[in-house]
């Protein structure tokens, strides 16, 4: 039974599905998480009117932990906190990949 409640409550991980950072980038994620492209663009360019730092090309293992340590309430800003507190334990590492992928802007 208990295993049956595990494919009917998380069916993404039932049938292997993985995470993908581009769409958390580009339209956030079913937990709250805004779209990262809302601020720091869909090339991940930024935006520094707002403060919005270029993420493309950066390395994803640097990424990721700056999410994690975010969802801990260090560093970033209060939005940055909430959107990275909205990710699950995988969309951190995917949303870096995504982001490192990316030709880095100049």
């Amino acid at each position: 039974m208990r295993a049956l409640c595990t494919l009917i409550l998380v069916p993404g991980l039932a049938w292997g599905q993985t995470v993908s950072g581009r769409d958390i980038v580009m339209h956030g994620n079913n937990n709250g998480a805004l779209p990262c492209a809302a601020c720091h663009q869909a090339d991940g360019a930024g935006n520094s009117a707002i403060g919005a730092p270029a993420l493309a090309g950066l390395p994803a293992a640097g990424l990721a932990q700056d999410l994690n340590q975010m969802a801990q309430g260090e560093g970033g800003n209060e939005i940055m906190q909430s959107i990275a507190t909205s990710l699950s334990p995988a969309e951190p590492q995917a949303v870096a990949d995504y982001f490192a992928s990316l030709p880095r802007k100049k």
